[in-house]
């Protein structure tokens, strides 16, 4: 029997165990790779919350209004400070509400026997402006008007008026105008006495 040359049959073996240990993964057992792709980072920042809005106050340390916040004269009504029987004893008439400037304010006729006895006489009151803020160059001082204290001046449209200062930001005007100057000051005095126990 003739032989099969042993290099020849070594070589066939060697395909016959290279065939039989292959498995059916053509990728044998290198290792997989897997790609991971890298993406920017996309989270933002904490929201920083925004500065709050600055709350409005008015003139006088007030919440955004038109008046002043702590205004002590606010629940007075200015046509309200006399009574009837007050009035009727100063000889007053009328009681007609008003703005005057940044006053509330109500007002009175008082009609003398003459023309220069006659006058328009008024109480006004001021949330916002003390004594220390009127506007005049003849504020001179006057006794205490009950427990307030007082001054008198010659008003913006002439006639006399008598303050009384409530706090350091109120006061009410009591202001008599038209007819003699002394008398008008005697009417102002006289409706400021008679409001004075209304107030604060």
């Amino acid at each position: 029997m003739p032989r099969i040359p042993t290099a020849a049959a070594a070589v066939a073996l060697g395909l016959l165990l290279l065939t039989g240990c292959g498995g059916d993964d053509p990728a044998g057992d290198a290792p997989a790779t897997t790609a991971s792709a890298t993406s920017p980072e996309t989270s933002e920042p904490p929201a920083t919350p925004s500065d709050p809005e600055p709350t409005p106050t008015g003139t006088d340390g007030s919440d955004g209004s038109d008046g002043p916040a702590d205004d002590p004269l606010a629940a007075l009504d200015p046509c309200a400070m006399v009574d009837a029987a007050g009035l009727a004893s100063l000889e007053l008439t009328g009681g007609e509400a008003k703005e005057v400037g940044e006053a509330r304010a109500c007002r009175y006729r008082f009609e003398g026997p003459t023309l220069d006895e006659s006058f328009t006489v008024s109480i006004e009151l001021f949330g916002g402006h003390g004594a220390a803020d009127i506007v005049a160059t003849d504020v001179q001082p006057l006794p205490a008007v009950g427990s307030h204290e007082a001054v008198t001046f010659t008003g913006t449209t002439g006639g006399c008026v008598v303050s009384l200062a409530v706090t350091e930001t109120s006061r009410l005007d009591s202001t008599a105008v038209g007819g003699d100057a002394a008398l008008a000051c005697d009417h102002a005095a006289a409706l400021a006495a008679a409001a004075e126990p209304a107030l604060p």
